[in-house]
């Protein structure tokens, strides 16, 4: 079973497992070919917030984010997010960590971030 202390660190970090599960990023142009979207190299699971987590509260930010010439996440916005403001911020921190294979010209894409417990 193992030592209760851990508990809320163990679910802390199942939240950021299924919250990373939930990530699909996409080309924001249909027209896109899969076949052509960046190769991402490196993603950072985003950190559940623990007030959200303490209380319960699930939900999703839905973003939207260029990938420069570099392979880096520039201009990231957020399009959409239930309930607003309380996941904000930790997909904001997680999607400017998150690294592709260079490009020949910057490409914007969509991501919605699942939160669940």
């Amino acid at each position: 079973m193992g030592n209760p202390s851990n508990r809320p660190a163990r679910r802390l970090r199942l939240a950021a497992w299924i919250a990373l599960l939930a990530l699909a990023p996409w080309p924001a142009s249909p027209a896109f070919a899969e076949a052509d979207a960046p190769k991402p190299i490196r993603r950072a699971n985003p950190d559940y917030p623990l007030a959200a987590l303490v209380r319960g509260v699930e939900g999703f930010v839905l973003l939207e984010y260029t990938v420069d010439g570099r392979g880096q996440v520039v201009a990231p916005r957020i399009l959409e997010a239930a309930p607003p403001g309380v996941f904000d911020r930790a997909a904001l921190r997680a999607l400017s960590k998150w690294r592709y294979e260079a490009l020949a010209e910057p490409t914007t894409m969509k991501v919605k971030l699942t939160f669940r417990r």
